[in-house]
């Protein structure tokens, strides 16, 4: 009984953290429409592009830990990101 307590508390918490990951790219698509960072102003309100780079297809191009290096980087040329604001950020683009 004791090693079905403990499976289920596995299973429990890896659900917890995939719901987390998945609950990532509302807040990123808040964060990159919102006023805070204003990326679509130079990515299209899409992604797209325009003055900046199109963001399209780039979850398909590169990992999510490339992707939060590149972000690390380069994220954005306005003011610093947080690590948590950079990892929603990231989750919303690779939905593009």
């Amino acid at each position: 009984m004791g090693w079905l307590v403990k499976m289920l508390s596995v299973l429990f918490v890896v659900g917890l953290s995939s719901a987390a990951f998945a609950g990532a790219a509302p807040d990123g698509k808040s964060l990159y429409l919102g006023e805070k960072y204003k990326c679509y102003s130079c990515h299209g309100k899409n992604g797209e592009g325009a003055a900046g780079p199109s963001f399209k297809g780039v979850g398909k191009k590169y990992s999510q830990d490339e992707m939060m290096k590149r972000a690390a980087h380069q994220c954005p040329p306005t003011g610093a990101c947080s690590p948590k604001d950079i990892e929603a950020l990231v989750g919303y683009l690779r939905t593009l």
